[in-house]
């Protein structure tokens, strides 16, 4: 029985320094309509250097969101910013959530216990993949059926609630547009819900709502199935056999292009 223990710890990822916070498998009670999540990939290699303390550490920055942020592109985003020895980190994410359903996860208040907890100096948010479906209440209340005039509204409105409760005087919130996928029925939902995000967001003069679709496409505009990335030795396929998560490459690459943005936002010089 020890022999077998020893053997299964040492199968263990190592994951950052910084607590992870994320609720990485979907629930058995998950929406049938939402979009089910990869399973978590490797974590990144720890940082070479070691940490410096936490007293240190004058930036804190909080990552919020679905199965994107739970898996291999939140944690590579995690570590890279963890290394630099002026932020600290906390992530929180949940698969298959959104705005659409707070009966199943209530972004709203999960939101704001974690702004609460950590105050961050910034605040990076992608959501919205599992959000092309009705619109429900917390209380069960009468849903607002996806296709439906009221519907754009009605999540409009949500946008605008979950930014108020993220944020506060001097923070800023980094909202990711959701990355192109290649995947023409969904992508009729997304880019409504991108268009909607791109203007709620854009209004607001504390938030900078970064357009993730050039990292994504080609020249002709085409989903970009691989490209090269740091640290591997070919061009490396960014997308799982679904098309929307990232493989272990492309979530690194992903996490290269957020990360000058979050640094640029603090005043921050790479670390």
């Amino acid at each position: 029985m020890r022999n077998r223990l020893a053997r299964a710890l040492t199968l263990v990822p190592l994951l950052s320094a910084a607590p992870v916070l994320a609720a990485s498998e979907p629930d058995a009670g998950a929406p049938r309509e939402a979009l089910h999540a990869a399973p978590v990939l490797p974590a990144p290699p720890p940082a070479v250097s070691p940490s410096p303390p936490a007293a240190e550490r004058s930036h804190t920055v909080l990552l919020l969101g679905d199965s994107l942020i739970a898996t291999g592109f939140g944690e590579y985003l995690q570590a890279r910013l963890e290394a630099h020895p002026h932020i600290r980190t906390a992530r929180r994410a949940k698969s298959s959530t959104g705005l659409a359903r707070p009966d199943f996860f209530d972004w709203m208040t999960v939101g704001q216990q974690e702004v609460q907890r950590h105050n961050p100096d910034v605040v990076v948010v992608i959501i919205g993949g599992n959000d092309g479906q009705s619109l429900k209440d917390a209380k069960g209340g009468k849903p607002i059926h996806w296709g439906r005039p009221e519907w754009e509204e009605a999540y409009r409105q949500r946008l605008e609630d979950f930014v108020t409760v993220l944020s506060a005087p001097g923070r800023k919130i980094v909202w990711l547009e959701l990355p192109a996928t290649g995947r023409k029925r969904f992508e009729q939902k997304l880019e409504l819900i991108r268009g909607l995000q791109r203007e709620v967001i854009s209004a607001h003069q504390d938030a900078l709502h970064v357009e993730t679709r050039p990292f994504f496409t080609d020249a002709k505009g085409r989903a970009l199935v691989q490209t090269r990335v740091e640290g591997f030795r070919k061009p490396m396929r960014l997308r799982m056999e679904d098309g929307v998560h990232f493989t272990v490459a492309g979530g690194r690459y992903f996490a290269s292009k957020v990360y000058p943005e979050v640094l640029g936002l603090l005043g921050l010089a790479p670390g």
